[in-house]
């Protein structure tokens, strides 16, 4: 257990954590699904990447709502969800943005035919990872799971 006044106790330090281990099981489930799609099924990266999106990120909507957030955001579920899903494709948006960037700076192409080397693929979705982590938890935190105002009367 956190010592009072050590950083582990904020609240918001807490929340990040337990979004991080679901953003884990979210990744893993992104990172499996847009995998096979590409080696398996011969996919786009960006037409996996869709895919294993969707998919992981009702994962991180459920988890979080139950979990990190219990009992946090004002509406129902279904517009806790929408918001969720809003937040998270400009986190999308982003990461096909950082994954870009990162191809064109591993190649040197900026226009390419999709099919990258594995291991430029791999740092690219790693790094986009990383950078939207931080948006998706504080975009989510703020607008999505914010706690309800306490009526006014």
């Amino acid at each position: 257990m956190a010592q009072p006044g050590s950083i582990a106790a904020h609240p918001t330090v807490r929340q990040f954590v337990k979004f991080c281990i679901i953003g884990f099981s979210s990744m893993i489930i992104d990172v499996g699904i847009w995998k096979v799609m590409m080696n398996r099924y011969g996919w786009h990266w960006v037409s996996a990447q869709t895919l294993s999106f969707a998919v992981a990120v009702t994962n991180g909507f459920i988890w979080n709502s139950y979990w990190t957030f219990r009992g946090l955001g004002s509406g129902k579920r279904h517009e806790l969800y929408a918001r969720f899903v809003g937040l998270n494709v400009i986190g999308y948006l982003l990461n096909i943005a950082i994954m870009k960037a990162i191809l064109v700076a591993l190649t040197g192409q900026v226009i390419h035919d999709g099919k990258h080397e594995n291991t430029h693929l791999n740092i690219a979705k790693a790094f986009a990872i990383l950078c939207v982590a931080f948006w998706n938890f504080f975009s989510n935190k703020k607008w999505t799971f914010t706690a309800p105002k306490p009526e006014e009367n």
